[in-house]
């Protein structure tokens, strides 16, 4: 026992020390927006490592291509289907009159659309974790090569001991004091009263805190087109990832945050803001009042000492991939809007929230034992409404560009998909739509039996 506590002893005497000079030079760096390259050259590394372990599953694994050949073949033939299938409330009037009088085997089209939306479903595949081309030495991804061979194995285990004993402690450490860090000073910021004093220093805590939370799940973002960024006369929109879209952006610039009211470990951090600056929350039954939104909304944006607004207009979590339907009272308020593109590199760790599958601590825990959050993220010119176009163009115009930016895919379903059914309207417009088809075939085939008569 006497050995177990001299070694001990030993050990927190000989890793103490770098521990806190590295911690240290991680959070007044992080307050003064600095940086020495190493979170740089860390990813670069893993880029290496993440290589080399393709290299060596390549090797131990020759169906690697057979299965990407096989991928793309089915790609191929699915795209194909798609082109040449058209669901009979696709075809045209004229096309309806040349065919024959309705019978039963007509419905088998809409059967068929419906097998090969539940085969190739582009939306509820949205709302989980993206699948990752190759493995980047995480158990969590679909992926499990940790034991194919003795170098990968070598490699997994260092890089556990690496995530969970050296990065995990360090991240939680950073975490705590940056929520510590904003707390009183949000508390001591809102002692003070309203005027230019008061905004100079909540911006000057706001940067610093929420870039010493991005070091805590080392965020490597890469900022591209700075000279659009938002400013107070608008509204800034974004494709919704996860939580960490606030703390990526947060660190290049201080907005107004518009969400649901929470609880837990985010309501800490809602509180917080709200004692220093105006932030708009709303309870889920305002949340529905759409007009009390946008006045909200409107108000905030015409008030010039204001920061500019930060909305995440699909309402929902998405996993990376695409960007699905934008709600459109935003877009209803008038002014500026300064879209934004956000695309997260999957293969340092998913940043989606699956917030139906994990609380927000597991979550975190989740973000804290990946290797590192790397994204891009793009300032897009900023867009007004056009002459004579709809609140909903204009959303659809502003999501499209979005998502050309970003490498995203562009749905039109609305990611309340996620935890709801279907709406009864979308249904009923459907079959609305076959039924008159229906009604032309039988119109066409009377006037020929009149004819033939």
């Amino acid at each position: 026992m006497a050995l177990v506590d001299a070694l001990a002893t030993v050990a927190l005497s000989l890793l103490l020390p770098p521990f806190l000079v590295v911690l240290v030079s991680v959070l007044v760096l992080a307050s003064f927006g600095k940086s020495l390259g190493l979170r740089q050259k860390y990813v670069e590394v893993l880029l290496k490592v993440f290589e080399f372990g393709k290299e060596r599953l390549a090797k131990n694994s020759g169906s690697m291509n057979e299965d990407s050949d096989s991928e793309d073949e089915a790609r191929t033939n699915g795209s194909i289907i798609r082109n040449n299938f058209r669901p009979f409330s696709e075809r045209d009037d004229d096309e309806v009159a040349n065919k024959h009088e309705f019978e039963l085997g007509d419905c088998l089209d809409y059967i068929s659309a419906g097998m090969e939306a539940i085969v190739d479903d582009e939306v509820t595949k949205r709302f989980s974790a993206e699948e990752l081309t190759s493995w980047n030495l995480l158990t969590r991804t679909n992926c499990h090569y940790e034991f194919i061979s003795v170098r990968l194995t070598i490699f997994w285990v260092v890089g556990f001991l690496v995530r969970y004993f050296l990065l995990l402690p360090l991240r939680i450490t950073i975490l705590l004091f940056g929520i510590g860090v904003m707390v009183i000073m949000t508390i001591v910021i809102g002692l003070f009263p309203d005027g230019p004093f008061k905004r100079w220093m909540n911006k000057r805590v706001f940067l610093m805190t929420f870039r010493i939370l991005a070091r805590g799940f080392s965020g490597v973002v890469t900022y591209h087109n700075r000279h659009n960024r938002p400013h107070s006369d608008g509204i800034c929109v974004a494709n919704h990832t996860s939580p960490i879209d606030c703390v990526v952006l947060s660190c290049d610039g201080c907005y107004s945050f518009v969400g649901q009211r929470h609880g837990g470990f985010l309501g800490i951090f809602q509180r917080a803001l709200s004692r220093a600056s105006a932030h708009i929350w709303f309870e889920r039954c305002e949340a529905k009042d759409r007009f009390a939104v946008a006045k909200r909304l409107r108000d905030h944006v015409e008030d010039p000492d204001k920061l500019p607004i930060l909305i995440f207009p699909e309402g929902t979590c998405i996993n990376n991939t695409s960007v699905m339907q934008f709600k459109k009272g935003t877009f209803e308020v008038g002014g500026i809007i300064y879209p934004v593109a956000i695309k997260y590199d999957p293969r340092f760790g998913d940043a989606f929230w699956n917030s139906s599958k994990y609380s927000m601590v597991n979550y975190i825990y989740m973000m804290m034992t990946s290797w590192a959050i790397v994204c891009d993220v793009w300032y897009l010119p900023p867009m007004t409404i056009k002459e004579n176009e709809t609140s909903i163009e204009f959303a659809n115009r502003v999501k499209a560009e979005i998502a050309r930016q970003g490498g995203l895919v562009d749905l039109v379903w609305d990611g309340g998909l996620k935890r709801s059914a279907p709406k009864k309207e979308w249904k009923e417009q459907h079959q609305q739509e076959f039924s008159r088809r229906l009604k032309v075939s039988n119109l066409v085939t009377e006037k020929k039996v009149e004819k033939c008569e």
